[in-house]
């Protein structure tokens, strides 16, 4: 164990060198938290739960437990640390085939605590409950089963027993049972229906009957109408002759509507083409004018351009002059703008005096409040001295004071319980009446001293408000001092912002304003660039010397640059005049073959009238081919329904005999499936808790009766026995059965009683008696699963005769255990027995010592 309840530091038991011993210890030392660890670490529970059975002191409780149990070696480990998972790990011994290798430790632990938690109990066959019940007589738990309900009684009992494997068995018989019962309601829906069907045999064979009449007047009925469709389709012939000679009729009417249509429209687009032509030659006269004027320009555009050819190598000249000019021009405006950026920002800023001028008469006014305030630091100090002086000189009478108080309180209780006490001055014995006149005056002076003492608790209370109090104070000034040193560097900033904006305003105005008014002046009047001016203007005089007209030299070149604009004109107007003459033939040539065509185009309509009213004649006649066809499908299509249907009814009657003999297959199988359903039924009620169990406690209760009697009768000396009850009357007297229970009754020299009436030191006996009984007869039915019986219990209760009985009754089963454990610290127990475990409570948490 280690950092469980008061077992502070790792503290390890073997219990292998003995076979019954006491624990022993002063109260609280930690004798019952031996028994916490052992069910804790079982099963995760104690008398305590959750982190409180972690140690004050420790970060984590952790027990290791490792116990033999039916032949096999485990071991468990629990651990709860302090606001973390609790964390379990099981395990069993395993070795290897040969004798000589080594030990190990195989892992059990599940996924999950939970899943863990349930393989240990399902190991041990037992929970807590059951465990506690049989094995551990824990402190204030000795009735645990006796004060269960009768019905919790025979649970625990059950469970102790190992008779939750009959439950297993009746839960498997009733899965069985189920799953035969389904099997049944199967085969009665099988048999069901095949009872229906084979009630349908007459029916079936009457049907068969009809359909076979229906087919063979649906065969004479198709063959009339095979007959007649192919009388039908002969007519059908000649009528299709008739109406391919309208089609081709027909068609040579559309051919020759379209042959028409297309030479409408050729005839239309030569007509457009001509009336085209002639627009073009309207306008001879003024294309031939342009096409004269654009052959003079392209002579006169040579000259003009040597012209331009000089006149612009001195526009070439101008350049270096026109972008000096310009250069300058465009850095002298820049310079402007910036001295007017700059005067802004500048004007922008100053604006800003009178608010920073403002703020800075705040702050300088803050910070004298604060100086002010500054000045109480000082006589805060001093009061906080004082107070703590007070605080001490109270802390240091108190000790001695309590001191004094417990000392008189001594002397006074030592007054009272004595007689002939002797004065503490004269050393004389003291009369009654003088020993109780100086049990008044140690009294009256023991009043003083507490008056004294209670004062100086309440100054102490008082003054540590009062520390408490001045030291925020004093931690404010503290504030204070720091926030005037904020403020006072605050206050400097401000002031050198007024000082470098009243700089920079005596800078502007004597040097920065006159270059912006001088740079005014000089673009104004554009005095800058005076040699570049210079030299502009001598070119422009060169170039007026040259006598170039560009304006005329632009209107030669746009006549020249249209020229292939006129140049189209004209070739144009030359096609219009060789095109006209062969379109006019073309024209002519069209219109004759329209003519022509037209006067085809109606001898073709004509035939073609002629052909349909044969046509239309022919068609009134015609035979109705689709409602024959139609017909004969419909006998088809009727004598094919006959025909499945016939073959259906045929399989209908045929499978009769089948299910005849199917019928009886099931029932037979219906037969047994019904005795296996009454077999489970019987199974269910023998595994139940009223059967086989029932008998087995029923068989059991005699021994542990026998057992717990053996028992008390040592303890009573005779004077008291029990009886377990398991069946009694209902309260309604017209019912014939009993109730099943498991009552505990108790006779004394008075006769039978309930145990419920028993209270005190006979309530404890009979229950010890019975955990001892039920104990010692669970052991010897269950074989290897209880071998351990711990008693925690107040032997105190007792007197010296009842103590010795209970020491006998413990000896009087020992035998049946390989471990016993009792607790106590009760002196006459703890000498009945030669090994001890020791149990003391260290500075570093509770010590155990065999001894």
């Amino acid at each position: 164990m280690q950092g469980f309840l008061s077992y502070r530091e790792a503290v390890e038991i073997d219990f292998t060198s003995f076979d019954i011993a006491c624990i022993t210890g002063e109260n609280g030392a930690g004798k019952s938290s031996i028994l916490d660890a052992i069910t804790w670490a079982l099963f995760g529970r104690a008398r305590k739960h959750d982190e409180s059975i972690i140690n004050l002191e420790s970060s984590r409780a952790e027990v290791r437990f490792e116990f033999s149990y039916e032949g096999n070696q485990y071991r468990i480990i629990r651990t709860n640390p302090r606001g973390d998972t609790k964390l379990v790990e099981f395990h069993i011994m395993r070795t290897g085939k040969s004798s000589g290798d080594e030990v190990k430790w195989h892992p059990l632990t599940e996924r999950t605590l939970r899943e863990t938690d349930q393989m240990i109990i399902d190991t041990l066959r037992l929970d807590y409950e059951s465990f506690i019940n049989a094995s551990f007589l824990l402190q204030g738990e000795a009735d645990q089963f006796t004060q269960q309900n009768p019905s919790a009684r025979k649970r625990i009992l059950s469970q102790i027993l190992g008779l939750e494997i009959w439950e297993i068995y009746r839960k498997s018989t009733f899965q069985k049972r189920k799953n035969t019962e389904s099997e049944l309601d199967l085969l009665d829906g099988r048999i069901s229906e095949i009872l229906v069907e084979l009630g349908q045999e007459e029916a079936r064979k009457e049907h068969l009957k009809e359909l076979e009449g229906d087919l063979t007047l649906a065969l004479g009925s198709r063959k009339e109408a095979e007959k007649k469709l192919a009388d039908l389709r002969a007519i059908q012939t000649s009528l299709k002759e008739q109406e391919k000679l309208v089609d081709t009729f027909q068609g040579q009417v559309e051919k020759s509507k379209k042959r028409i249509e297309e030479i409408r429209l050729k005839l239309t687009d030569r007509e457009k083409d001509r009336e085209s032509y002639q627009e073009i030659l309207a306008q001879r006269d003024h294309i031939n004018q342009e096409f004269d004027e654009w052959q003079k320009a392209q002579s006169a555009l040579g000259d003009w351009e040597k012209t331009a050819e000089k006149f612009r190598e001195g526009e070439n000249k101008r350049q270096d002059p026109l972008r000096r000019i310009t250069t300058e021009e465009a850095r002298l405006l820049q310079e402007q703008t910036d001295l007017r950026s700059k005067f802004e920002n500048l004007q922008n800023r100053l604006r800003k005096i009178p608010e920073i001028s403002s703020q800075l008469a705040i702050e300088r006014k803050n910070i004298n409040s604060l100086e002010e305030k500054l000045e109480l630091r000082d006589e805060k100090k001093a009061e906080l001295e004082q107070a703590r002086v007070e605080q001490a000189e109270a802390k240091a009478e108190n000790p001695l004071l309590y001191q004094e108080m417990q000392e008189l309180k001594s002397r006074i209780a030592e007054l009272e319980k004595t007689e002939g006490a002797l004065c503490p001055l004269c050393g004389q014995e003291l009369s009654q009446k003088e020993r109780e006149a100086l049990i008044k005056s140690l009294q009256t002076e023991g009043k003083d001293l507490g008056d004294r003492y209670r004062q100086n608790q309440s100054i102490l209370k008082k003054s540590d408000q009062v520390v408490k109090d001045l030291q925020l104070q004093i931690t404010e000034f503290s504030l204070i001092e720091n926030n005037i040193r904020k403020l006072a560097q605050e206050a400097d900033k401000i002031e050198n912002q007024l000082s470098l904006l009243e700089n920079e305003e005596r800078n502007w105005k004597e040097g920065d304003q006159r270059r912006l008014d001088t740079l005014g002046e000089i673009l104004e009047k554009e005095t800058f660039a005076e040699n570049a001016r210079k030299e502009l203007s001598s070119i422009n005089k060169e170039l007026k010397e040259i006598g170039y007209d560009a304006e005329e030299h632009d209107r030669i070149r746009n006549i020249v640059e249209g020229g292939s604009e006129i140049q189209k004109k004209k070739g144009v107007l030359d096609s219009a005049e060789a095109a006209l003459k062969p379109l006019n033939r073309e024209i002519n040539d069209l219109t004759k073959q329209l003519e022509d065509d037209q006067k085809d185009h109606k001898k073709l309509e004509s035939g073609l009238a002629k052909s349909q009213q044969a046509l239309e004649a022919a068609q009134k006649e015609a035979p109705d081919i689709k409602g024959a066809e139609k017909d004969l499908l419909q006998l088809k299509e009727k004598e094919n329904i006959l025909q499945r249907e016939l073959g259906a009814a045929q399989q209908k009657v045929s499978v009769l005999e089948t299910q005849k003999q199917r019928k009886n297959e099931l029932e037979g199988e219906r037969q047994a499936l019904s005795d296996r359903v009454k077999q489970y039924r019987q199974l269910e009620s023998a595994f139940g808790k009223d059967g086989v169990p029932a008998l087995l406690i029923e068989q059991a209760l005699p021994n542990i009766e026998a057992k717990a009697n053996q028992i008390l009768d040592r303890l009573s000396a005779g004077s008291m026995s029990i009886r377990f009850l398991t069946q009694r009357e209902y309260k309604d007297s017209s019912r014939e059965d009993l109730k099943e229970t498991l009552d505990i009754q108790i006779r004394d020299q008075a006769g039978y009683r309930d145990y419920e009436m028993y209270s005190g030191g006979e309530s404890f006996r009979i229950n010890f008696s019975i955990r001892l009984a039920l104990s010692h007869v669970l052991a010897q039915r269950a074989g290897a699963r209880l071998q351990t019986l711990v008693i925690d219990e107040g032997f105190g209760s007792q007197d010296d005769i009842g103590r010795q009985r209970l020491i006998e009754a413990i000896n009087l089963i020992r035998d049946d255990f390989e471990k016993i454990l009792v607790i106590t610290h009760v002196e006459q127990i703890k000498e009945a027995f030669s090994t001890q475990l020791l149990v003391e409570k260290t500075p570093r948490g509770s010590q155990v010592t065999l001894v």
